[in-house]
């Protein structure tokens, strides 16, 4: 079965996790994507452990069905490959900061006159335009800065640092769509242009839930005390007798009302039209969630799961990720996976969660690759003969596995 993205061919200049993330996505779709890496340490994310028999295992998770060419583009023979590769290549994805491309004569304006076609996305902190143009940041610092992180945390705490990297993810999700727009258009215009990617954009459309109590009501959000955030009793966390911890996300009335009849709340039910709760009044919340921790807390963890989780309200018990990679319901939709590399051995792989009926994603056609394991591939692709690539290695143009 023909995958969705065969036949396009992509130049991956990322790392950690922003760009590989997007381009791991486009390459389980068929793309061909080639990793254009630094010769002496290539990913940075080749470093990061736990590292199997030489394989970083996040790098595994991010990079798999992708090749590796180890490609010095400070050097001036280097550049003159890649921009081989260029004419060849349907898109470029680089995560460096604004103006490092420029040096180098490889950005977009460049680019674009050896490929007028070519789809060019840049994933920066800030983006290409505005007074922060210049300025570094991670995703704490940006959850930071759209006030996001300020509303992390309990009520009357300090902020928390989220466990999953939110601003990186959230980039690459929009990294794609901006790349499979831009493809799309090129069909119809014939022309390419550039994906400007800001992660302080993507995050900060992330926003629309909180924004609008200052827009809307002039007030601002209170940390742990909103309506999604921990300010309803029946949308929140509580702590069981032996020491485990349930999630209720039972918003909606029907959900909410056989939630207290359940646990023989009965006097807090309400007759109501309204399908959700909307409003949170805080002395009454405050009553029901005093008496939800109180009968929760006297009952265990199977308890509960027994009584509540058959009447389907939206009841979770709250996993470790070792838990959560044994859920049967992930492994029924291949989100976990055993998968084999040919350097670390078995291992378990993420799933693609793009179930596609006509041309699903393979996410076992490549396994993540060595640093320069498809340099001598692709470099006799582009024509070099035998002694051109040797004399490129031995002057570190080049890197080879």
């Amino acid at each position: 079965m023909k995958l969705a993205l065969e036949g396009i061919r992509i130049l991956d200049l990322t790392r950690l996790i922003p760009g590989p993330f997007c381009t791991m996505i486009l390459a389980d779709l068929g793309a061909e994507v080639i990793k254009i890496e630094e010769p002496r340490v290539g990913d940075y994310e080749r470093q990061i452990k736990p590292i199997v028999n030489g394989m970083a295992y996040r790098f595994m998770l991010l990079n798999r069905n992708k090749k590796s060419v180890g490609l010095n583009l400070k050097a001036e023979d280097g550049r003159r490959i890649f921009l081989d590769l260029v004419r060849r290549a349907d898109v470029v994805v680089e995560g460096f900061r604004p103006g490092a491309m420029t040096k180098l004569g490889l950005d977009y304006s460049n680019l674009k006159e050896v490929k007028p076609d070519i789809v060019y996305c840049s994933i920066s902190s800030y983006g290409h335009s505005g007074p922060a143009v210049r300025q570094v940041a991670h995703d704490i610092n940006i959850l930071a800065q759209i006030g996001l992180l300020d509303l992390i945390g309990a009520a009357g705490g300090p902020p928390v640092v989220p466990g999953v990297q939110i601003v990186d993810t959230v980039a690459a999700l929009y990294a794609v769509i901006g790349i499979q727009a831009a493809l799309t258009n090129r069909t119809h215009t014939g022309r390419g242009q550039q994906v400007d990617i800001s992660m302080h954009d993507c995050a900060f459309s992330l926003m629309f839930d909180n924004a609008r109590y200052p827009l809307g009501e002039k007030r601002l959000p209170q940390r742990g005390s909103e309506r999604l955030s921990g300010g309803l009793a029946h949308y929140n966390i509580y702590q069981t007798k032996d020491g485990q911890h349930i999630a209720l996300g039972a918003i909606e009335q029907k959900f909410k009302n056989r939630l207290l009849e359940k646990l023989g709340l009965d006097a807090f039910i309400e007759k109501t039209d309204a399908v959700t709760t909307s409003e949170v009044d805080p002395d009454k919340e405050a009553t029901l969630k005093k008496r939800l921790g109180e009968i929760i807390g006297k009952k265990d963890l199977g308890e509960l799961n027994d009584l509540l989780a058959p009447e389907n309200i939206c009841f979770s018990p709250i996993l470790n990720v070792e838990e959560a990679l044994k859920d049967p319901q992930l492994a029924a939709r291949e989100m976990v996976v055993e998968a084999r590399h040919p350097v670390a051995g078995g291992y378990t792989q993420l799933g693609s969660p793009l179930k596609l009926s006509g041309s699903p994603p393979d996410i076992g056609r490549l396994p993540a690759p060595r640093l320069g394991e498809h340099t001598r591939e692709v470099a006799t692709e582009l024509g070099l003969s035998e002694d051109e690539i040797n004399r490129l290695i031995n002057r570190k143009v080049i890197c080879v596995d």
